[in-house]
């Protein structure tokens, strides 16, 4: 079967599909509701105070601004997850393909009107050049890794303002942006796969050759070189699809330059050597996802297109959201020896 992008009918249809089960579950709730009422018991009481249809009613009188917002996510929420849905197998990155086409066309359409040694058309030469389809990409080509976490749900997760309890234990930092300890092991397990860790270890080695319990690095006082080895760097040159010595995958794509941290927890008793914890902390925020190229900001456009801002405010989309990766190994051996 050949490649189909689905007509504005075929959105349509999905979303009115949708929006009437969520009409439905919400009647349901009401003749539920209404039921109960004839029980006057307390417990009774407490069900219908608290459930949704009243909850809402409440919100639109004494908050009518969370009420637009709410509306305007579920309504996002919809779109995003019905449109999805219809895309058939592999159409994201049939999709990407035609996204860096059209961008090579505006390059030569560009070249034809501005000219070829213009700083338009130059700046659409350098976006020509990304490898859109790395966004999408789950198998390391020159390491052969396999992806075992779905990387790209998570930029819905972040625009959608989701908090999926499977994904790990959510809290809030103190300034109260809403953060993840991720427990799901498929994206722990790709991290921990990706060629940076092992030299994260090795450095880690050099410094502690025979470890012990509390060794952290990069340490507290760590040099500038020490915190240059434990970072992981997303670069422009590193997004080039003519690149083939560091292509980057989805999980790049996503969380972008990162710092590695490895502490010694103990010593396995089995085998003497030493067990390692591995963290890595993400920030996913609007100026990072809309970081302007260089050759743009050059023209006057500002680092980037949307400033950060905190989840839940505003129309509620794209709100800061960190994420903590952790993952241990036990009885690592020195890469070093």
């Amino acid at each position: 079967m050949g490649f189909r992008i689905p007509s504005f009918n075929d959105v349509k249809k999905a979303v009115t599909h949708t929006a009437k089960d969520v009409k439905d579950t919400v009647v349901d709730k009401a003749q539920d509701v209404k039921k109960a009422v004839v029980d006057t018991t307390k417990d009774t009481f407490e069900v219908v105070k608290h459930n949704p249809v009243t909850d809402a009613f409440k919100k639109a009188i004494t908050d009518p601004k969370d009420l637009v917002r709410d509306t305007f996510q579920t309504g996002l929420r919809v779109a995003y997850h019905g449109a999805e849905k219809l895309l058939p197998s592999g159409a994201a990155d049939q999709l990407l393909k035609a996204a860096e086409g059209g961008v090579d066309v505006l390059a030569k359409t560009s070249e034809l009107l501005t000219g070829k040694d213009s700083k338009l058309t130059q700046g659409l030469k350098t976006l020509g050049k990304v490898d859109l389809e790395g966004i999408t990409r789950t198998k390391d080509p020159v390491t052969g890794q396999q992806l075992k976490g779905d990387w790209p749900k998570l930029w819905s997760t972040w625009l959608l303002e989701e908090k999926p309890q499977d994904l790990g234990t959510w809290d809030k930092t103190a300034d109260g942006t809403d953060r993840v300890t991720v427990r799901d092991n498929a994206y722990t397990e790709d991290l921990a796969g990706r060629p940076h860790q092992q030299q994260v270890t090795e450095e880690f080695f050099k410094m502690y050759p025979n470890p012990k319990p509390g060794d952290v690095f990069p340490p507290a006082n760590a040099t500038a070189e020490q915190q240059d080895a434990a970072l992981y760097r997303f670069t422009g040159p590193g997004t080039d699809e003519a690149n083939k010595k560091d292509t980057y995958t989805s999980l790049e794509w996503f969380i972008g330059s990162y710092r590695t941290q490895v502490k010694c927890t103990g010593i396995d008793e089995k085998t003497g050597k030493p067990n390692l914890e591995y963290s890595v902390e993400n920030s996913s925020h609007f100026e990072s996802g809309t970081r302007v190229p260089a050759t743009f900001q050059e023209q006057g456009l500002p680092p980037a297109l949307i400033g950060d801002r905190k989840r839940e405010t505003g129309l509620g989309v794209g709100g800061d959201w960190l994420q903590r990766y952790v993952w241990t190994n036990t009885g690592v051996d020195d890469p070093n020896k």
